[in-house]
């Protein structure tokens, strides 16, 4: 379907949601007007997360926003081992934009003093910008099609999880232009990571892909949270056990897991987890928070099937 590519918010309205697209170079803009913040500073950073919630990638959206992840960062301070308090390291995985992590990190800092720091980590950390004369096209670091826009007008490429929900036919007769598609010219990169997380100097941004093994990371945390990654939308059971086998290499003994899903229920957002903690060869669960994760009963039974 062909949009209007939009350089604010995308309408709530669903009939003109659906011919709007979002703009990234806003995310550009946004960034260089938080690098000096004045009086809209906290609008503006919550306008990079929404501008961000129309964005598909990898098959899933980004959605993220201040706030969202409250009862997970109520859980790590309740939950993280006193030995592991002082100097924690913190993993956030698929932590989307990383305005979440800003939040845990302060959260955990109030709580457990200023030394603690965290690792931001996401498959998906910015758009690669490619131009054959006014055709821009914006891909995925994987070389995923996101979007192609001429001017005001674009649409959206990105594939969808579901094979029923496959492009539709103008996506497919551009994506196979591949002649015109090679003769683009690489620009720079657009940052999708929060600009508040970049200017934090707690937190380091990594791009990961949790089912690939980082051996990096190996005993390096006394806390991780995984939260709207680890889900059976997203992966099969294969795969869950895959990830949850690289958490638990990444954690120090005694370190605490919390595995979280948010679900729109009644127009506001609950969040769903539970948590762990590492004892020897395996995750030992100590609480749950909503209706409990969806992956328990796989985190319960690692590594045995």
């Amino acid at each position: 379907m062909i949009q209007f590519v939009v350089p604010g918010l995308i309408p709530k309205f669903p009939v003109l949601r659906a011919r709007c697209i979002f703009d990234p170079e806003v995310l550009v803009d946004i960034s260089r007007q938080l690098e000096f913040p004045g009086p809209h500073g906290c609008e503006q950073a919550d306008r990079f997360s929404l501008i961000l919630h129309d964005v598909r990638i990898g098959g899933t959206w980004k959605r993220t926003n201040r706030g969202r992840l409250r009862s997970t960062e109520e859980m790590l301070c309740a939950h993280v081992a006193p030995a592991l308090r002082n100097g924690l390291t913190f993993l956030d995985m698929g932590a989307s934009d990383g305005i979440t992590t800003v939040d845990a990190l302060r959260v955990l800092r109030h709580a457990f003093g200023e030394c603690v720091t965290a690792l931001l980590a996401d498959i998906n950390l910015s758009l690669l910008r490619y131009r054959w004369g006014p055709i821009i096209e914006y891909r995925g670091g994987d070389g995923e099609a996101i979007m192609v826009r001429l001017g005001r007008v674009g649409v959206r490429l990105a594939r969808q999880r579901h094979e029923q929900h496959a492009n539709n036919w103008f996506n497919q007769q551009y994506l196979r232009m591949k002649r015109l598609r090679r003769s683009m010219h690489a620009e720079a990169p657009i940052s999708l990571v929060h600009p508040l997380a970049r200017r934090e100097p707690g937190i380091a941004v990594i791009k990961l892909n949790c089912l690939t093994h980082a051996a990096c990371l190996n005993g390096r945390f006394g806390a991780i949270r995984a939260s709207n990654v680890l889900n059976l939308d997203y992966f099969d059971s294969a795969q869950l056990y895959k990830a949850v086998g690289n958490l638990h290499l990444y954690m120090r003994d005694g370190g605490c897991l919390v595995v979280s899903r948010n679900q729109d229920e009644r127009g506001r957002e609950l969040e769903n987890g539970s948590v762990w903690v590492k004892d020897g060869g395996r995750f030992r669960w100590v609480a749950d928070f909503g209706g409990a994760s969806e992956i328990k009963s796989i985190v319960d039974r690692w590594p045995g099937r």
